[in-house]
């Protein structure tokens, strides 16, 4: 006689005795879950309030950063007009503004090159050779 498919089946002993265990692992799991969750969010919220903190700190100093870059581009810009108007005292305007102009663009040439000089220089990586590598590479330390 079979039991016919309808009839529920009774749990074994085995599972009877492993359900509840495992209920309480999911539900520690479920939890553990959770306190780390709540950890990383708590982190990043308090490395957001920190941040927030100093900027609050720092920003009187950007900004008078800020205005003395800004005037100091100015003052430049004031001494090169000083320069082309004593040059025009000996030649024509045109000209010594031309001569500041191209004296100001060698500069730039110059500190663009020193500044190339300086920078770090890259790391060549190996090419990646096509194709399965040859048999000599395939050796295993255990192999003799």
């Amino acid at each position: 006689m079979s039991k016919p498919d309808d009839e529920p089946r009774r749990p074994g002993l085995f599972s009877r005795l492993t359900e509840p265990l495992a209920e309480r692992t999911r539900e520690r799991f479920e939890h553990v879950e959770d306190r780390v969750r709540q950890s990383i969010q708590s982190e990043i919220d308090a490395v957001g309030r920190s941040v927030r903190a100093r900027a609050l700190e720092v920003r009187p100093s950007a900004v008078a950063f800020a205005v003395a870059l800004l005037l100091t581009v100015f003052g430049l810009a004031l001494l090169v007009t000083s320069a082309v108007v004593a040059l025009a005292l000996v030649v024509d305007l045109w000209l010594a503004a031309l001569l500041v102009g191209v004296l100001l663009i060698g500069v730039a040439a110059g500190a663009a090159a020193w500044g190339r000089h300086r920078l770090p220089q890259p790391v060549r990586v190996a090419p990646v050779r096509p194709g399965p590598p040859d048999a000599e590479e395939l050796v295993h330390p255990w192999a003799d």
